[in-house]
């Protein structure tokens, strides 16, 4: 089994979140990705919404994705969420694990914790971010899409539309929880 580890706060999950993991998926040629929500990232401000909220909201954002399954590996151990850890608690004999990583996380991947260990038991791949230039053999070559939950967060705090950015569903459950006002 070959899968691509993707971490992140989906702080709310948006179409990016799902289009380029299933791209480099596919274009890798591995068999699944699995989505890794953070309880805490040590590298960013806490999460905006509970970690309740966002794994629902991860949910319904993959509903239709047969290609990937969600790990409750750091909602469940709490505390600051540290990707070696988790690389380490999931290791397998049948399984090759590769990280996936935004061009965003990748320019601050040296401050990462045990950095050195990831890039040998992962060797990660990087999804290109806009407003990141890139120069690394392990930048996938796959289109780069808009979406990044911080502006999602500001459009939705001013009371703009975020159609076309997440999903429909996670739209609903964003709107029927009040969340990000």
């Amino acid at each position: 089994m070959r899968v691509l580890l993707y971490g992140g706060s989906f702080d709310p999950p948006h179409i990016a979140h799902v289009r380029l993991p299933f791209d480099a998926m596919k274009m890798l040629g591995f068999d699944k990705v699995l989505y890794v929500p953070t309880f805490l990232s040590p590298l960013k401000e806490a999460p905006h919404t509970s970690d309740t909220h966002r794994l629902a909201m991860l949910k319904l954002a993959l509903t239709d994705c047969d290609w990937a399954e969600i790990s409750t590996l750091e909602l469940e151990r709490g505390g600051t969420s540290y990707t070696i850890d988790t690389v380490e608690s999931l290791q397998k004999d049948d399984c090759e694990f590769r990280l996936l990583v935004g061009g965003d996380q990748w320019a601050k991947f040296k401050q990462w914790k045990r950095w050195e260990d990831l890039l040998r038991l992962t060797n990660p791949v990087i999804m290109p971010r806009e407003g990141f230039d890139i120069c690394d053999k392990r930048l996938l070559k796959i289109e780069s899409h808009p979406g990044i939950s911080t502006d999602i967060r500001k459009l939705l705090k001013e009371g703009k539309d975020i159609e076309g950015i997440v999903s429909s569903e996670v739209k609903e459950y964003i709107t029927e929880h009040q969340l990000y006002l």
